[in-house]
């Protein structure tokens, strides 16, 4: 048996038990059946299935009777000849299906709560079918459990998530994104907020993915981030959140509009996701950058893809996660970090964000190793007031002046109101924080 488990989770795996218990006991048919508020469902079935009818993931052509009957205690776990057993003789089952002999139990949840039955079937009576059967398929059962309280789940999970999406019941909030050197506002991006039983986005999103709804809740939360953009300065954007492959979708779709205004966007690749081509991303991108949208790759420096998606997608932005920004100042590994993600920016024509900026030192090290912009819980807090937000669109940054050839990070000379001025570490702690390098300082621009 322990060859069945799976070393991850240590689950079974039901169509493995319902295989096993086929071949085992010489059934013509072996299934489980889920006995739902909305009537019995086929989820698992092995052997002869199309002489009974059996499709998985469908209702039983015949109903569940025979399941049905043994969950109240109507008929007995062990039925050797089904035409000789009064109790289900004259069943449609038992007739338009010709069965002969019926072997079941019923399955539980860790919880106690019935789920269905595991049940087998053959079309001849067999009477070499005895009560050490019944006590296998009983052990089999006990053995699914896990496997059961998933799969219960993973049902759970998907009715939540499309009430979310049927119900568009998300919301929005948004954190500035401020540019280092006239301390205004860039934009801003968009975190999604699902209702509960969700706690994170990237939980959600990562569960949705299971059930198959992953592109139709990035979807809908771009569709409600897009709310923003009407109110943005002219040169404000904002940013969403959005999957590689769920973007080739999502941009083969906007290829097909022209009233989009792109200028004002950004899509953030997040880092963590793998990408297997990048051709047809290139393919469904291309034209969408002409018309002004802009590329960030997110949380860079954070897991396995980042130089791949910057050499390949060669961003706008680059955002450097909060791994690398938290605890900065007082870690030289680092700033060397960052720098070199500065020197590559400096390169393909990107800017460099901090993300996740919650201290003043951490803010002083990133504007002198010459980082273009940052956001962070220091900086402001995603927020989903209309009062707050029209306050950082007041604040909005003005396009960027070129600056002459030769010059180092450029100064900003506006004054931003002084409330919303940023916060500045001590001057003995910016004298010693020190650049990785002259590579590693690119221009605030």
């Amino acid at each position: 048996m322990k060859g069945l488990l799976d070393p991850d989770n240590c689950q079974v795996g039901v169509d493995r038990v319902v295989a096993l218990a086929h071949r085992h006991l010489g059934l013509d048919v072996v299934y489980v059946v889920e006995l739902t508020a909305y009537g019995p469902i086929y989820r698992a079935a092995a052997g002869h299935v199309s002489s009974f009818k059996i499709k998985v993931n469908e209702p039983p052509a015949w109903g569940a009777s025979y399941s049905q009957r043994l969950v109240a205690g109507e008929i007995p776990n062990l039925i050797r000849d089904a035409a000789a057993e009064e109790r289900v003789a004259d069943l449609p089952a038992t007739k338009e299906a010709v069965v002969g002999s019926y072997l079941g139990v019923p399955l539980r949840l860790s919880d106690g709560t019935l789920y269905g039955t595991l049940c087998g079937l053959s079309h001849a009576p067999d009477d070499t079918l005895d009560e050490r059967d019944v006590r296998f398929m009983a052990m089999l059962a006990e053995l699914i459990v896990n496997d059961l309280d998933a799969q219960r789940r993973q049902e759970r999970l998907r009715q939540d998530l499309v009430r979310v999406i049927e119900a568009e019941s998300l919301a929005v909030a948004y954190q500035p994104i401020i540019d280092l050197g006239s301390e205004k506002c860039l934009g801003f991006e968009a975190l999604t907020r699902l209702p509960k039983p969700f706690s994170r986005p990237d939980v959600a999103l990562a569960a949705a993915e299971t059930v198959g709804l992953r592109l139709e809740l990035e979807r809908l939360a771009i569709s409600e981030a897009w709310k923003l953009i009407p109110l943005l300065g002219p040169a404000q954007f904002l940013a969403v959140n959005v999957a590689p492959d769920a973007l080739v979708e999502l941009a083969r779709r906007a290829n097909r509009r022209d009233d989009l205004p792109l200028e004002q966007l950004v899509v953030e690749v997040t880092e963590h996701a793998a990408v297997d081509s990048y051709a047809p991303l290139h393919r469904q991108l291309a034209p969408l950058r002409r018309q002004g949208l802009r590329i960030a790759v997110d949380d860079a420096g954070a897991g396995f893809a980042s130089l791949r998606h910057v050499l390949e997608l060669r961003p706008d932005f680059i955002k450097v996660d909060r791994s690398l920004i938290h605890g900065i100042a007082d870690d030289h590994a680092r700033r060397v970090a960052v720098g070199a993600f500065l020197s590559l920016a400096l390169d393909i024509g990107s800017k460099v964000v901090a993300e996740g900026v919650e201290c003043p030192a951490d803010l002083s090290v990133v504007r002198e190793l010459g980082v273009h912009a940052a956001q962070g819980y220091l900086l402001g807090r995603p927020t989903t007031s209309q009062d707050v937000l029209a306050r950082w669109i007041a604040v909005a940054a003005t396009p960027p002046r070129p600056r002459p050839a030769g010059t180092g990070r450029e100064s900003s000379t506006a004054a931003a109101p002084a409330r919303e001025r940023l916060p500045r570490a001590h001057p003995a702690r910016r004298r010693r924080a020190r650049p990785a390098g002259p590579s590693a300082r690119g221009p605030a621009h």
